[in-house]
């Protein structure tokens, strides 16, 4: 596994921490924030290869849905994007495949995310692009 730039858009301080923790010592670079809008300030500044994506930030400034449509018309408007959702399987069951495309959407994991799902949907997404 070749280390990537990994951007963590989570509310939950713990969830962001142990997302840093555990995939930087595989050797990724992570930048973490809770909201969307700071994570389009780190994109802005340099793209990421991954996004983890909380999509329900109800403290956030910008929620990942709002995040998910911005981003999709800017300089990481090709970067995949893993959701991590407590909504997982049920809102993977929801999305079209022409939404999930639209969005840029690679992987839905529900949480809690196990560490070998998220190893494995990081390698996935980043070395065959997006699809669900």
């Amino acid at each position: 596994m070749s280390g990537k730039r990994i951007l963590v858009i989570e509310d939950d301080p713990r969830v962001r921490e142990a997302c840093v923790d555990i995939l930087g010592e595989l050797g990724h670079t992570l930048v973490a924030v809770d909201d969307g809008a700071r994570a389009l300030a780190e994109i802005a500044r340099a793209a990421p290869d991954v996004i983890l994506l909380d999509l329900l930030m109800p403290r956030a400034k910008m929620d990942g849905l709002e995040f998910l449509s911005r981003v999709a018309t800017g300089p990481a408007a090709h970067t995949p994007v893993i959701i991590l959702s407590a909504l997982g399987e049920t809102l993977a069951r929801h999305l079209s495949r022409d939404i999930t495309a639209e969005l840029r959407i690679a992987a839905i994991l529900p949480k809690p995310v196990a560490l070998d799902a998220l190893v494995h949907e990081i390698d996935r997404v980043h070395a065959v692009g997006t699809s669900l």
